[in-house]
């Protein structure tokens, strides 16, 4: 590979970009770019992707392990606003710890004092916004547990019971690490645990008791909307919001009601939140109150008429598409149109308008995600082998770990995941793929 192809495959997370190192003669080479990959977030949304830290550990034990770990020690000393960053550096930490480093293994254990000590001391207010140490904290007690296991768990229920719930606030502490723990050890000897302390330590009590509220947690139960309702909500700040849960379960016949007496507002903000809830809308919308908000000047409503679109699918709106797709315009959203409509004679301007993207889009990531969303939607709906390398495009291009795992699965179903993509796919940073093709070549191999 070149630099410049390496940095775009590793920076993605494939696993092209650690075979590369593997292979190559002069991986040092790379060192920079690795460096890089460790020391920023570049997963493009790590809450539905996960962290990458298997894979920038793996990365940096082939480039020079020891200065860029003291780089990570060093970013992870100090203040963190960024908890997705802190996370993927707790993670690189953790897999360098399990390997048998002493400096990264203590690494974990004093930020966890340190951040310990720090809540311990943070003046308690009623109107302090919750604490971003909070969540860094949270991230430090999960992957001790998976460091050390049941040892680590009980270390933690008891520190955190004296230091921090016996502070009598919820400001320091809820229910995640309890929700993991019993994910990782077992509901029954979680509960078990907490129910026996708690009978030995007014501290554990406290924590028992919480649980057991976690446990019993109910939501709710949300008052009822009228159309009536949601009309006389239209100054409303959160309008938006109460037109998406109105129109969820709305009849067809409420949301015309609600279309007309939006058209009626003279000011585009309450219309536009009135209209809001018909992106969501599960009941059919007749054409040609679509293809008015269509003709509307106001962008936003525009965005509703392609949502509405999108969840109607004929012949008319995949010929709108088309049409769209061919003028160059809204291609985003006629991509996404047609994705839902796609006929076999579609499939090479479908896949033609969406490797055309990236020259024009390659500053907006969002809208090139929404881009392969479509790609991924059509070509499932599409039968039979692709008549395109549009998968395989997606696959390389994607900036989503996410995705990438539908697109491999989606190869794997029309039989055009070749044996050098499965190779690769042992070393994606998305842990689901490479569990799926493990199975998939033990599959073959028997």
């Amino acid at each position: 590979m070149t630099k410049k192809q390496f940095r775009h495959d590793f920076l993605r997370g494939l696993g092209s970009a650690l075979l590369e190192l593997k292979q190559n003669k002069n991986p040092q080479q790379y060192y920079e770019i690795v460096r890089y990959g460790c020391l920023h977030n570049t997963t493009y949304d790590m809450q539905s992707e996960g962290e990458r830290g298997w894979y920038l550990h793996q990365a940096a034990m082939i480039v020079g392990s020891d200065t860029i770990l003291n780089d990570i020690l060093s970013r992870y000393s100090k203040e963190n606003s960024d908890d997705w960053l802190f996370n993927q550096l707790t993670s690189i930490i953790y897999h360098f710890a399990v390997n048998g480093n002493d400096i990264a293994y203590s690494a974990l254990y004093d930020k966890y004092k340190f951040l310990l000590d720090k809540l311990s001391r943070i003046v308690i207010s009623k109107h302090r916004p919750i604490c971003n140490d909070r969540d860094l904290f949270n991230w430090v007690c999960l992957w001790l547990t998976s460091l050390d296991g049941w040892g680590a768990f009980t270390m933690i229920v008891n520190d955190m019971s004296e230091k921090l719930l016996s502070r009598e606030t919820d400001f320091f502490f809820n229910e995640w690490f309890y929700v993991n723990s019993q994910n990782k050890f077992g509901k029954k000897r979680v509960k078990r645990y907490l129910q026996k302390q708690s009978e030995k330590s007014v501290h554990v009590y406290a924590f028992w008791q919480k649980a057991q509220e976690w446990d019993n947690h109910i939501r709710p139960k949300q008052s009822e909307l009228t159309l009536d309702k949601v009309i006389a909500k239209a100054d409303d700040p959160g309008i938006r919001g109460i037109s998406l849960r109105f129109a969820k379960n709305a009849s067809s016949d409420d949301l015309c009601k609600l279309y007309l007496a939006a058209m009626q507002e003279d000011e585009d903000k309450k219309r536009v939140g009135l209209l809001w809830g018909l992106r969501r809308a599960t009941s059919h919308m007749p054409e040609e109150i679509i293809f008015d908000l269509m003709d509307n000047d106001n962008q936003d409503i525009r965005e509703i008429a392609f949502c509405l679109m999108e969840n109607n699918p004929s012949p008319a709106i995949r010929k709108i598409a088309v049409t769209l797709l061919q003028e160059g315009k809204d291609t985003i959203n006629a991509l996404s149109l047609l994705s839902k409509n796609i006929l076999p004679e579609d499939e090479q301007l479908f896949c033609d308008t969406i490797k055309a993207i990236p020259a024009k889009l390659s500053d907006d990531k969002d809208r090139l995600h929404d881009a392969f969303i479509a790609a991924r939607t059509g070509s499932e709906k599409l039968r039979g082998k692709p008549k395109t390398d549009l998968l395989f495009y997606v696959y390389k291009y994607t900036n989503c770990a996410y995705c990438r795992e539908w697109i491999v699965r989606l190869m794997h179903k029309k039989k055009i995941l070749t044996n050098a993509i499965l190779q690769e796919c042992l070393y994606d940073s998305n842990c689901d793929i490479r569990v799926f093709v493990e199975r998939v070549m033990h599959r073959n191999a028997t």
